[in-house]
């Protein structure tokens, strides 16, 4: 599949799930329910998703820089979405993408199934990653600990949040690695 068929199932994607969170929130938590879900978070907890994110990110970045690509390699798929994609636009995917994902995994499915199982579908939902174990853990890991950050808070903005940085500085340092011609370990 080329770059921009990928990016259009990209968009397909994202826009069904977030059709499917906003339709199912509504039938299982009704109008105030949901708006509940959106509850202004404080700023201790948006310092925590911040917290979060960025250690996430350089777990991530270290795994890169150290360990055989071969255990990272998802296929190139998020070379081929991200690296011609402009930085406005990846900021809109990684936006769309955060707020879909946490909206559905953990404001409508956690509150019925937990962290742990919203994290086992949330990982093979990633499917592209289950030939590849350090990365079905790392988003294992990532989706705990947004299931872990929407516990704590209650609201949806901290899992949303650290999920768009998450998503979106890896993107940035994918393009950047990508301008700069950095090579991969083999």
């Amino acid at each position: 599949m080329d770059e921009a068929n990928l990016r259009l199932n990209l968009w397909l994607t994202q826009g069904m799930v977030l059709g499917i969170a906003a339709g199912s929130s509504w039938l299982v938590h009704g109008a105030s329910g949901t708006a509940a879900l959106f509850a202004k978070p404080d700023w201790a907890d948006m310092n925590m998703a911040l917290g979060v994110a960025l250690l996430i990110v350089a777990a991530s970045i270290a795994m890169d820089r150290w360990l055989p690509s071969n255990w990272q390699d998802d296929g190139q798929v998020n070379e081929m979405v991200f690296g011609q994609m402009s930085p406005i636009m990846t900021l809109l995917v990684c936006i769309a993408v955060g707020v879909g994902e946490e909206w559905l995994f953990r404001g409508v499915i956690q509150p019925f199934v937990g962290n742990v199982w919203t994290s086992v579908i949330f990982s093979l939902v990633h499917f592209r990653y289950l030939k590849k174990p350090l990365l079905f853990l790392s988003v294992m890991g990532t989706s705990l600990l947004l299931g872990l950050l929407f516990q704590r808070t209650g609201t949806l903005w901290p899992s949303i949040a650290a999920h768009i940085i998450i998503d979106l500085l890896l993107a940035y340092y994918l393009q950047y690695s990508l301008w700069k011609g950095w090579g991969k370990k083999p």
